[in-house]
C-alpha cells in the first residue's frame, strides 16, 4: 500500500471515530446511541448492514438489540444461544473475527439468513468491552462494492466499539437514575397528597374550634323551641309535619359539629398499650347483631398472639368502626364482609373487604376528604376520621374498590410507635 492510500484511509478512520463520537454523545437514549455508531461504521465501509449484540446475564442468552440494514427490522426481536454464531462465538471468546466468505466458515449460522430472508456473503464482528466485562458484540455485514473486509475495517470497528461501550454503560446509568428520579418522583407527588390532605384536616379542626361552639348554641335553642311547640300543639296540629322536618334536620347539624369537632379533638394521641386481637374481637361483636339482622355472613382472619403495641384505643376502635359501618351500608342485604389483621415485620396490618356496591373508580381518589360522600345521608367525614386516626399513628391507609365490585380498606400501623413519635 503506498503511503497517499495509507495516509488517505488513516483520514477516514479519524474522520468517521470523530463523526460517530459526536453522534454517540449527542444522545443519552441506548437506541438512538447504537444507531449513531452504526451508521458511521456502515458510512466507512460501505457495507450493507450492521448489528449490535448484547448479552443477557439474566435470561443467559444474546439479544440482538440493534439492527440495521434492508431486514433490520425482522432482526430486532431474535436471539442467540451463548456460543452460536460468529456473535455468539465473538463474545465467549473475546476475539475479533473477519470472515471473508460465509460459505467456508463452519462458525457460521444461517438460522437469521433463513428466518429474515437477508443474504449474508462476508462479515466484521468485534467484541463489545467494558472494565474487562464483554457485554456484546458489533457486526457489520457485506461490502457493497463485493470486495473483503480489511484489517484497517477490523481497527475502526474495535475503536468504535470502545467508544459504543463507554456510550452504552453512561445510557444505562442514565436510564436507571431516571427510573430512580421517576420513582422519586412519585414517592414525592404522594407525600405531597398526604401533606395537602393533612393541612386541610389542621386548617379544618382550627375553623371548627371558633365556629362549632357558635353554631351549636343556635341549633339547640331551635331544637329545643320546636320540641316545645310540637308538644303544645297536639298530634292533629298541620303544622307538625313541618316541626319533625326541623326536629330531624337540627338533629343532623348538631351530629355534623359533633363529627367535625371530634376530629379537631383528633390531633393529637393518647398511647397506651392496647391487645390488637381483643380490640377488634370487641368491635366486631358490637356489629354481630346488624350482621345478623342483615344476612351479612363475616369471614374473620385475625393471628392469636398477636404483640400489644402502643395505640389510642378510642381513635383506633373508632377508626374500624367506621370502616365497617361503611361496609355494612355497601352490602345493603347480604354479602361478605372479612376481616384480617396479621404481623409483618414492623407493622400490623389490618384489611376489612366487603363485596358489597363498591366506589366508582373516578371518586376513589376524593373518598379521605371531607364532606365527599356518595351516600344520601351524613357528611361524608367518616374516612376522613379514619385517615385522621391513622395518620395520627404513623400508619399507610389504603383503599382499593370498584363500582359493584366492592371495597377493600387496609390499615398498616407500626408497632414500635412510641419510640418514633417521641424521635
Amino acid at each position: 500500500m503506498n503511503k497517499g492510500l495509507h495516509t488517505d484511509i488513516h483520514r477516514r478512520e479519524l474522520t468517521a471515530l470523530l463523526k460517530s463520537s459526536a453522534l454517540i454523545n449527542s444522545s443519552l437514549h441506548t437506541n438512538d446511541v447504537l444507531n449513531f455508531a452504526m451508521k458511521a461504521a456502515e458510512e466507512f465501509m460501505e457495507a450493507e448492514a450492521s448489528s449490535v449484540f448484547e448479552l443477557d446475564l439474566e435470561k443467559g442468552d444474546i439479544a440482538v438489540r440493534v439492527a440495521r440494514g434492508e431486514k433490520g427490522v425482522f432482526m430486532t426481536s431474535k436471539r442467540l444461544r451463548p456460543g452460536e454464531g460468529i456473535a455468539g462465538w465473538v463474545i465467549q471468546s473475546g476475539k475479533s473475527m473477519i470472515v471473508d466468505n460465509v460459505k467456508r466458515e463452519p462458525r457460521f449460522s444461517y438460522r437469521f439468513d433463513r428466518e429474515t430472508g437477508f443474504t449474508t456473503r462476508s462479515l466484521i464482528c468485534v467484541p463489545l468491552t467494558i472494565r474487562d466485562r464483554i457485554i456484546g458484540a458489533l457486526q457489520v455485514l457485506n461490502k457493497k462494492d463485493g470486495n473483503s473486509f480489511t484489517e484497517e475495517d477490523a481497527e475502526l470497528l474495535t475503536a468504535l466499539a470502545q467508544q459504543i461501550a463507554v456510550a452504552l454503560d453512561n445510557a444505562k446509568l442514565y436510564q436507571r437514575l431516571q427510573e430512580n428520579f421517576e420513582l422519586t418522583e412519585q414517592e414525592l407527588r404522594i407525600t405531597q397528597r398526604k401533606l395537602l390532605r393533612s393541612e386541610r384536616l389542621a386548617a379544618i379542626a382550627n375553623l371548627v374550634q371558633g365556629v362549632a361552639h357558635e353554631v351549636r348554641n343556635p341549633i339547640m335553642s331551635i331544637g329545643g323551641f320546636a320540641t316545645r311547640m310540637k308538644a303544645e300543639l297536639g298530634e292533629d296540629s298541620r303544622l307538625q309535619k313541618y316541626l319533625d322536618i326541623i326536629l330531624s334536620e337540627t338533629s343532623r347539624l348538631d351530629k355534623l359539629v359533633r363529627d367535625v369537632k371530634e376530629i379537631a379533638a383528633m390531633q393529637t394521641v393518647h398511647l397506651q398499650k392496647a391487645d390488637v386481637e381483643g380490640l377488634l374481637t370487641k368491635v366486631v361483636e358490637e356489629f354481630s347483631p346488624i350482621m345478623s339482622r342483615q344476612g351479612i355472613r363475616l369471614e374473620a382472619d385475625i393471628d392469636g398472639g398477636l404483640p400489644a403495641m402502643n395505640l389510642d384505643r378510642e381513635q383506633i376502635s373508632r377508626a374500624l368502626k367506621n370502616i365497617i359501618q361503611n361496609s355494612i351500608e355497601a352490602l345493603h342485604e347480604g354479602g361478605t364482609l372479612k376481616i384480617e389483621a396479621k404481623e409483618l415485620r414492623s407493622t400490623i396490618r389490618i384489611v376489612i373487604e366487603d363485596s358489597g356496591e363498591g366506589i366508582d373508580q373516578d371518586k376513589l381518589g376524593s373518598v379521605l376528604d371531607p364532606f365527599v360522600t356518595s351516600k344520601t345521608t351524613g357528611a361524608g367525614l367518616g374516612l376522613t376520621m379514619v385517615y385522621q386516626i391513622v395518620t395520627n399513628h404513623r400508619g399507610e391507609l389504603d383503599i382499593k374498590s370498584k363500582g359493584g365490585k366492592g371495597t377493600t380498606v387496609s390499615l398498616e400501623l407500626p408497632i414500635g410507635l412510641e419510640e418514633e413519635m417521641e424521635e
